[in-house]
């Protein structure tokens, strides 16, 4: 098999006369520019083969059919194995994309909430790395796959950093809107005017999932949900790369070196 590395970005876009052109998501932070979507092909060792550029608006995962197609006709590979984010080959780019190629294998990880399915399903556990920071599993979920549980100290340090940091934050935040309702003048009043800032303070630092709420017309009251960030912290540092190549092809330790090789595709665009 031929190991391809694939992953896109997007660049904004200054001007209206690109007809690629389009508000999406950026990953410049330039919000409200126009932008354009650009995906780049790789080969194993990072060198870039091919480029295409899409509408600014395109998905990731729907540039995927794209390269396959580039990979089979202009460059007449038969059996390839793909690499690409967990954002780029999804279940459903599985399913319908590189499934029906004959010869197409893929390397990509599971999404979190994957993730946390195994780790209930007890598949996924940090007695896994008592001796080493890789293991291979199996599920029923996922047939005719390899999963390969990968662990890291620095970057589970950095998770628990962060959620930490989080978490203070919205602390702070929360509590403001009791101050408010508790205040003799003007209190804030009503579940509905509440929850709309309760809301606010959700989507400012993601992590309002780790707290319980209690609303009512006149109080608001929280607390942090320590079950759920002990199931959280639990997998921090945590990543599943999944495939269906092959172990005598591409053993653990390969197969996960091939997924992290994306990092070079990365230092290929900032080069660019």
């Amino acid at each position: 098999h031929t190991l391809i590395l694939y992953d896109v970005t997007s660049s904004y876009f200054e001007g209206r006369t690109c007809p690629l052109a389009k508000r999406g998501h950026s990953r410049d932070g330039k919000k409200g520019k126009l932008q354009i979507v650009i995906g780049l092909l790789c080969n194993k060792d990072g060198c870039p083969v091919a480029v295409e550029v899409f509408d600014g608006n395109t998905a990731d995962p729907t540039t995927v059919a794209p390269q396959i197609e580039k990979i089979r006709h202009r460059f007449g590979l038969t059996r390839v194995v793909l690499v690409g984010d967990r954002g780029m080959i999804t279940q459903a780019r599985i399913r319908e994309d590189l499934k029906p190629v004959e010869g197409l294998c893929w390397i990509t990880a599971l999404r979190a909430p994957a993730i946390k399915a195994l780790a209930r399903q007890g598949l996924v556990t940090p007695s896994l790395f008592d001796q080493r920071d890789l293991a291979e599993i199996t599920s029923p979920d996922f047939p005719g796959e390899r999963l390969i549980v990968c662990f890291n100290p620095l970057l589970a340090a950095e998770r628990a950093r962060k959620r930490q940091e989080l978490l203070v934050a919205t602390e702070v935040r929360l509590e403001e809107i009791v101050v408010a309702t508790r205040r003799a003048k003007r209190p804030l009043r009503t579940a509905a005017k509440i929850g709309q800032r309760v809301g606010k303070v959700q989507n400012a630092y993601k992590v309002g999932k780790h707290f319980e709420f209690e609303i009512a017309d006149t109080s608001f009251t929280y607390r942090r949900d320590e079950a759920n960030i002990r199931e959280e912290a639990a997998l921090d540092g945590i990543y599943v790369v999944r495939t269906n190549v092959s172990a005598e092809e591409f053993d653990t330790e390969q197969t996960v070196t091939a997924y992290k090789s994306l990092s070079v595709v990365e230092r290929a665009f900032r080069t660019m």
